[in-house]
């Protein structure tokens, strides 16, 4: 099978003030893919596609993730339109629009390591401060001159990051912005969703004219959103099919298979194939069974994890985890009896994790028994103070219910997991295979 992933070019570890200015200005456009903790990410990718060489689909899908970026950056050189996205579900929009997205979480997974330098040095921002942030600033600042200038995001995703897009803004990027629309409350009057609904659609519409250079096409929006409700059936059939069977799809290929419903990577036909042909493995695979003496069976609820070794450890200490709750919201079609931008609004306000928090941990708990799930893992990013109040609220909510919860905070930039972290989730593993 073919390596897709991009070289590796060896640049100094750090950067320095001035080094820092030459990029802003344009003087230095190399390429920066760095370090130890870069490797050693795309080393782990390369090694779970290995590991999954029974499976020619599970292949095919780290083609896509290794070819992502580099593919969708090299067609926008080429005359395609692309923009970076920074919110969820969007695909339908973006591809109606025939806009490449590229998914901004992907440069905190593949980026250099001196993002983080970056940030600190040149954006100012306090160590202390969210990863994410910081990952996302300084690896679009490093990118700057080989990389599309474009950003379509949603404020509601996270506040101290819509200060980032401001900053970025001031280095030259055009960063349209969708303003927020969220159902904060646990019961709503009809009339104060449909009031959030219809700024929703507005600002949905602003946003096809800012890719299109006019508004979308209604027909076109609607073939795009058959799609996406496709391949959301295809991927619950897959997690249905995986329940039955775990360790076929391990851990973070499963977590690409749902990344990649919010952008396809870049290739709907060949991804949706990719959804097809794995579909086909499952119904006739035989049940690869477990090293370990029992199969703990986990959710996920939270963010991606970045540090790969995360759910590496998660699989070699006998867990699985069969039930996700990632942004990348899987449970629910966008509905097709609407008009489309309508349809777009609607989904995102109620059926997304961006509607009523109490709704959302009601629909993670009534997934436990169906995935078979004994126990939680709460995910979230160092330095994020909202993530750490909702962790707090989502383990009083399943410990409530006697459903063991484990808080995890990861780094989003790139490096190995801490040794603190792996230790937790082998522990909470043993506890929970007793």
């Amino acid at each position: 099978m073919p390596d897709t992933a991009p070289a590796i070019e060896r640049q100094p570890a750090r950067l320095d003030l001035l080094g820092l200015a030459r990029i802003g200005s344009g003087a230095d456009t190399a390429a920066r893919a760095t370090s130890e903790a870069l490797e050693s990410q795309v080393a782990y990718l390369r090694q779970t596609r290995r590991d999954h060489g029974y499976s020619p689909a599970v292949g095919r899908l780290f083609d896509l993730v290794l070819s992502y970026i580099d593919d969708a950056e090299a067609a926008a050189r080429d005359g395609q339109r692309a923009a970076w996205v920074g919110a969820m579900a969007w695909a339908p929009i973006f591809y109606a629009c025939d806009t490449i997205p590229i998914s901004v979480p992907e440069v905190g997974r593949l980026g250099s390591s001196d993002a983080m330098t970056v940030a600190e040095d040149f954006f100012q921002l306090p160590k202390e401060s969210c990863s994410m942030v910081g990952a996302v600033l300084g690896e679009l600042f490093l990118r700057i001159n080989r990389t599309v200038r474009r950003i379509a995001v949603y404020n509601a995703i996270c506040e101290p990051l819509n200060v980032g897009w401001e900053l970025l803004r001031a280095q030259g990027f055009d960063v349209f912005r969708v303003e927020a629309a969220n159902r904060p409350n646990a019961f709503d009057t009809p009339e104060r969703v449909a009031l959030i609904e219809n700024f929703l659609t507005e600002e949905l519409h602003a946003l096809t004219v800012w890719l299109n250079g006019e508004p979308v096409e209604d027909a076109r929006l609607t073939v795009e959103i058959r799609r996406f409700n496709r391949v959301l059936g295809k991927i619950r059939r897959i997690l249905d099919l995986r329940s039955r069977n775990p360790l076929y799809i391990r851990s973070l290929a499963t977590m690409y298979l749902l990344m990649g419903s919010g952008h396809y990577f870049g290739k709907p036909e060949q991804y949706e194939a990719v959804l097809d042909a794995l579909t086909a493995e499952l119904e006739s695979a035989d049940i690869i069974p477990s090293a370990h003496r029992s199969l703990v069976r986990l959710a996920w609820f939270g963010g991606r994890g970045q540090e790969f070794g995360v759910y590496q450890t998660i699989d070699d200490m006998g867990g699985a985890i069969t039930a996700w709750h990632t942004p990348d919201d899987w449970t629910y079609d966008i509905p097709e009896d609407v008009p489309p931008l309508q349809a777009m609004a609607r989904h995102i306000i109620t059926g997304l994790v961006s509607g009523s928090p109490v709704l959302r941990l009601q629909r993670v708990a009534d997934s436990l028994p169906v995935f078979g799930a004994t126990g939680v893992l709460l995910y979230g990013y160092v330095g994020c103070s909202f993530g750490g109040i909702h962790r707090e609220i989502q383990s009083t909510f399943f410990q409530e219910r006697g459903v063991p919860t484990l808080s995890l905070e990861g780094s989003f930039q790139v490096g190995p997991p801490t040794g603190q972290l792996q230790t937790r989730i082998r522990a909470f593993i043993e506890m929970l295979a007793r």
